[in-house]
């Protein structure tokens, strides 16, 4: 209006009219405008006090607590006094959206579930919300609760939970063997300050429990940070050099407890520590209260125990359950290969020894040992194996299973048998997982630094309190096991396994004999050679997919993982295939890169150089794996490098 009077004292008329009409016609959609809003906010507002019993609309605006109405795009439709007040900073209120007040989480669970929890400056409030219609449309509207105090106090009483951390550090025992005492003792000195150096970067309470064994008491909130770091003790550990010289190989082993009570944190720490310690050690297991694990490190390979006094107590307990048994079945994992039937083999002997009807459970059409059992078929030793039905109709209370090379129920090759049976010794090498059987289980021989479950039965055979004899066959069988996981004494080849294959060279093996086993078809070895030249490098792995059919994939794609680490360059080896409607991945290291955490991404497992994993066909295709497999990959090497 002002420019309009200038424009018309300036004798520019007919600007001055224009600029004139401009005002009628603003002034006049003002008025509409606001007699329109006006209306609706009345039936609106008539239609709120209805639809919530208040006799009236001003008992809906003096509402106890901050209202807000939005339509179904979340833009602002009306909001109280106290809501203003509370939220007047808001460019939400500014802009006409919800958005930057509730945001898009908070959006979603009062969507979902009819509440949410927000945060808005300083202060936290609980958002209820309930849906009126107006003019068949859906409109919300939201109340806010504010409880500040309340959830503050719940986040503080989480973040100082208390939590038990057993620390053992392992490989001590070697460590006197090249020391003097005096050396160990400054070396046990150099690592106690590096873990204590460690906690004081967090509030916590330290103490040392035995010799190589160590507790700490922390808060929640102490842990969050140990967790974030990656528990980067485990680095510094493991790095540790005396008097410059190379690094010692000392690693720890931390087990990390949660729980309601301070016993419970202890108790789940002690497993913790045990499930660390049954994977190789040289990592962090953290328990949470759902039972569930969590893993950081392990990237070192474990260390061999030469210690003979745990094999002849475990020699002791097997005779003992064998001797007193009517029937024994013995059983290995699905696809059993030369290690799983190798094994069994071996106790078939122990068994025999006391006299026992023992059999062997195996699905021999879909065995991956197939050289093997045509050799004991040809010795005419059929008889030795029995199908499930007939090992099920044989097991009572009174049978002992004895499974080895895996610890899973999942994987065996007969689950029923394991639910029938009311005796279970398991011996097995494999790293600890998860989900590892433990009910009936009288004797869970379990350990990771053995090279296989054959040369883990292979030092049993000398220390059973009934001697056992074994003939040539039954050497053959445990040597062709040990030569096949460590893939002719190349990996995971200790001291124990050479002492092992000496003792049954001695008893009559026949390297060979064992070389005929491994021996495979013309067709199978193109078909292997043909899934190498398909490997592709990624980081510093092969991905190799087999775009072929065989009834020997299996064996073929093992063999091609294996013959793929011969590549310049290559720290492990990854090969997909499909079986029978299964997505298979078979996977092998040198022992640089754990190849078991990478199937573990993908809900599988196995060794540190020896892993494999299953996903369903109907979830997964060839490409998608691929793509699954390219991502856990890429999330172990990120994981390494931040450690």
């Amino acid at each position: 209006m002002v420019f309009t009077v200038i424009t018309a004292l300036l004798s520019k008329k007919i600007l001055a009219a224009a600029e004139a009409a401009f005002i009628a016609v603003s002034l006049i959609a003002v008025l509409v405008y606001n007699r329109f809003n006006r209306k609706f906010a009345q039936s609106f507002f008539a239609a709120l006090a209805e639809s919530y019993s208040f006799g009236d609309e001003n008992s809906f605006k003096n509402f106890p607590l901050p209202i807000l109405v939005v339509d179904p795009n979340v833009k602002v439709k009306w909001f109280n006094r106290l809501f203003y007040d509370s939220f007047s900073e808001s460019s939400g209120l500014r802009k006409n959206s919800a958005m930057d007040i509730l945001g898009e989480n908070g959006i979603n669970a009062i969507t979902d579930k009819g509440c949410a929890d927000i945060r808005f400056g300083e202060k936290a409030y609980t958002v209820y919300s309930n849906e009126i219609e107006y003019k068949e449309k859906p409109y919300m509207v939201i109340y806010f609760v504010e409880n500040t105090e309340l959830k503050d106090t719940a986040v503080e009483y989480r973040n100082s939970r208390p939590n038990v951390i057993m620390i053992s550090l392992d490989g001590l025992d070697e460590l006197r063997q090249k020391f003097k005492e005096s050396e160990c003792a400054e070396i046990r000195s150099g690592i106690e300050a590096i873990i204590e150096k460690w906690s004081s970067q967090y509030p916590c309470i330290l103490r040392k429990v035995d010799g190589d064994r160590y507790i700490i008491i922390s808060e929640k909130r102490s842990l969050d940070q140990m967790i974030k770091s990656r528990f980067d003790v485990l680095d510094n550990v493991r790095k540790y050099a005396y008097k410059s010289s190379d690094a010692l190989g000392l690693t720890l082993s931390i087990g990390v407890g949660q729980g309601e009570d301070l016993t419970e944190c202890e108790n789940n720490a002690r497993q913790s520590l045990d499930m660390a310690l049954g994977r190789g050690g040289d990592q962090a297991a953290v328990r949470n209260k759902d039972m569930s694990y969590e893993f950081f490190g392990g990237v070192s390979k474990g260390v061999e125990k030469k210690a003979k006094v745990k094999v002849r107590i475990i020699a002791s307990a097997v005779s003992e359950l064998m001797e007193t048994s009517e029937k024994i079945i013995i059983m290995g994992h699905r696809f059993s290969d030369l290690d799983s039937l190798g094994a069994a083999v071996g106790l078939c002997a122990v068994a025999r020894a006391f006299g026992k009807d023992v059999r062997i459970a195996i699905n021999r059409n879909k065995s991956l040992a197939a050289p093997l059992i045509n050799r004991m078929n040809g010795e005419g030793l059929s008889d030795i194996f029995i199908d499930p039905e007939a090992a099920e109709r044989q097991i009572n209370q009174n049978t002992l299973l004895v499974i080895v090379d895996t610890h899973i129920a999942e994987f065996l090759e007969y689950p029923s048998l394991y639910n029938a049976a009311g005796k279970v010794i398991i011996i097995d090498h494999h790293r600890k997982s998860v989900n590892f059987m433990s009910d009936k289980v009288v004797i869970f021989y379990h350990d990771p630094t053995a090279s296989s479950a054959s040369e883990m039965v292979t030092e049993l055979l000398q220390y059973t309190t009934v001697p056992t004899v074994i003939n040539k066959l039954e050497a053959d069988s445990l040597l062709s096991g040990i030569m096949l996981d460590t893939r002719n004494f190349v990996l995971r080849a200790g001291v124990r396994t050479f002492e092992a294959a000496a003792y049954l060279r001695n008893k009559g093996a026949d390297t060979v004999r064992v070389k005929q086993l491994f021996s495979t078809d013309m067709e199978s070895h193109r078909l292997k050679n043909r899934t190498v030249m398909n490997s592709v490098a990624f980081y510093n792995c092969a991905i190799s997919v087999a775009d072929f059919k065989s009834d020997n994939i299996r064996v073929i794609c093992a063999q091609a993982a294996d013959e793929m680490l011969s590549i310049e360059g290559v720290e492990a080896s990854f090969v997909i295939f499909n079986s029978n409607g299964v997505i298979n991945i078979s996977a092998r290291s040198l022992g640089e890169v754990n190849v078991q955490l990478v199937m573990e991404m993908l809900g599988g497992g196995g060794h540190q150089t020896m892993a494999a994993t299953q996903l369903d066909a109907n979830e997964y295709s060839i490409e998608t794996a691929t793509v699954k497999l390219r991502e856990a990959i890429g999330e172990y090497y990120m994981q390494q490098n931040k450690q």
